[in-house]
């Protein structure tokens, strides 16, 4: 294990890595479903409560308890995270929100993008991650404060594939975007503030775990809510790892 328990922001997760990437055996983005309405409500509600306070409120940061994952790779290593995929992608989606809210398109480019593409994915299927890599390239002109449906301004644009109706991540992404929207538009939350280092509004206990697989008995055991994959997920990933290596040489 390295940096054990070590309280960071999101920035400082990509500074330790190349990229974060929900692995394969990991579910679909669960939190923007339509069923999660509550959950989603009452976790925007905290993130949001944490901005209204000053900068040195004792009460600051609020954290989001721990963040588990291996990393691979050495260099420009990968973070797979086993348990906080949920808040993760929230607060992805969220920098992402804030940056078009507050013009901040370079400040977040240089933190979330290589080469064009984003810095944090899913490799639970390829649309996901197409989704992820237009999403960080898409900034219009007009502030999300003067849309009236951020949902239907992205599902319009060219580079948004009919097919991604069917990809769950995608949609439930899209509806998180929206609550997003209805819950910071108005707000002074800031992207400067929500990447600052020095005064973190929002922070996590990183744990890193290394040197060793993504099993299904040990992602049993750091999921938070302790559901088991079911015997077509657990499938659906060994048949794609699978399908990788034999056709690596092609």
């Amino acid at each position: 294990m390295s940096d054990s328990g070590s309280q960071i922001i999101f920035k400082q997760l990509l500074d330790r890595h190349q990229c974060i990437q929900i692995p394969m055996i990991q579910r679909d983005f669960a939190q923007g479903r339509q069923s999660e309405k509550e959950v989603r409500v009452e976790f925007l509600n905290s993130l949001h409560s944490a901005f209204l306070l000053p900068f040195d409120d004792d009460a600051l940061p609020l954290n989001l308890d721990f963040i588990y994952g291996s990393v691979e790779g050495r260099g420009e290593t990968r973070f797979l995270p086993l348990d906080g995929q949920q808040r993760l992608t929230t607060l992805f989606l969220l920098h992402w929100y804030l940056a078009l809210k507050d013009g901040c398109v370079q400040e977040f480019k240089k933190i979330f993008c290589s080469q064009d593409e984003s810095r944090f994915s899913y490799s639970v299927r390829p649309s996901s991650g197409e989704f992820f890599n237009a999403l960080v390239n898409f900034f219009p002109d007009t502030p999300p404060e003067k849309q009236s449906d951020l949902v239907t301004l992205i599902t319009n644009q060219s580079w948004y594939f009919r097919s991604w109706r069917l990809d769950p991540t995608i949609q439930s992404a899209l509806t998180m975007l929206e609550a997003i929207h209805k819950r910071f538009s108005g707000t002074e939350a800031s992207f400067l503030r929500l990447v600052d280092e020095v005064h973190p509004v929002i922070t996590f206990q990183l744990l890193d775990l290394d040197n060793f697989g993504l099993s299904d008995d040990l992602y049993i055991k750091m999921n938070a809510r302790g559901k088991p994959l079911t015997a077509f997920e657990t499938f659906k990933a060994r048949y794609e790892q699978a399908l990788a290596v034999q056709f690596e040489s092609e």
